[in-house]
């Protein structure tokens, strides 16, 4: 699968002598700026790609076959790090770019897989005309995809696989669609496309939560903390989805397959989570668990301020 051309920062790197985690830090460091761009990771089943806005994750996708779609991040990068086989390639793009690119595995299209030599050009781009589009039509041939952006309902920029993005009109478009044998059109009205939660936000609440199971576990046992802790995750769960990829061992341990939500569902999952369980703990130990949970949240107040804990959670009382 190739996309529209920008500039190749790696080309064809082994991935066995790839460091992953550096190239997630160079992405927030680069002295040229912040990387907006994608990692693209070849293997010999498939190709995963992870994207970055200025130098922040915000999604990772993977195509198999003729399957492209959406997958969590946290997986991706995992599989990277261990892999012993497969290619690295690192594209620097502009954000209108990157905002098409994620529209084609995350947004659900106008119109889709329309063959160029069957449907009626001047009646399609009369309506997107009169419909005033805004949107953009993505062009596939083969594997490879092209991006034909509008303004006013009218083309404007055309983003060619494989070469720089360059001015069209309407007669130009409709050429080159008469000319290239093969292309499908699908159109995309360019939505704003929503960030994957960095698996570091996860870590935070899990660090947390353990921190709370521990010093609960020191003063009222394992078995109470089991009888507190297993209903409230349940009963959060009835309301977030998302915590039921959460799995609670017999030894109180937490482990959870990778998953896709973003920054608030997470917060928002956690926050429902973790107020259940502080007010289960409350009836056995009372105003002691107050101290408690101020001892644990010492060390993570300001991250757990920074994603928005302490809006919605009952233990903004605690007054951090």
């Amino acid at each position: 699968m190739s996309f529209p051309k920008g500039v190749l920062l790696l080309k064809e790197a082994a991935i066995k002598f790839v460091h992953f985690d550096n190239i997630l830090n160079h992405a927030k460091k680069a002295r040229d700026g912040h990387l907006t761009g994608y990692v693209e990771v070849k293997y010999p089943e498939s190709i995963e790609y992870l994207f970055f806005r200025d130098g922040d994750t915000v999604t990772a996708a993977q195509r198999t076959e003729n399957r492209f779609e959406e997958c969590p991040m946290e997986k991706v990068i995992e599989k990277a790090k261990k892999a012993h086989y497969g290619t690295v390639n690192i594209h620097q793009i502009g954000e209108d770019l990157l905002d098409m690119i994620l529209s084609i595995f995350m947004e659900e299209p106008i119109f889709a897989g329309k063959d160029a030599e069957e449907i009626d050009m001047e009646s399609l781009f009369e309506r997107l005309n009169k419909l005033n589009f805004q949107g953009f039509l993505a062009l596939k041939k083969g594997e490879d995809y092209s991006f034909v952006k509008f303004q006013n309902g009218k083309p404007d920029l055309i983003y060619p696989t494989n070469k720089k993005k360059q001015k069209i009109d309407l007669s130009s478009l409709i050429s080159l669609l008469c000319k290239e044998k093969g292309i499908l059109i699908n159109g995309y009205k360019g939505i704003e496309q929503k960030k994957q939660a960095n698996p570091a936000l996860i870590e935070l609440y899990l660090k947390f939560l353990n921190s709370m199971i521990e010093s609960f576990t020191r003063i009222v046992g394992s078995s109470i903390v089991r009888k507190t802790l297993l209903p409230a995750h349940e009963n959060a769960s009835r309301t977030s989805e998302l915590l039921e990829n959460f799995i609670i061992k017999d030894d109180l341990s937490i482990r959870y397959t990778p998953f896709i939500a973003t920054d608030k569902e997470i917060t928002e999952g956690f926050t429902l989570w973790i107020d259940q369980f502080s007010d289960a703990i409350f009836v056995v130990l009372g105003r002691k668990t107050d101290e408690i949970i101020y001892n644990c949240i010492k060390d993570y107040r300001f991250a757990l301020k920074s994603a928005g804990f302490f809006e919605n959670s009952k233990l903004s009382r605690l007054d951090i």
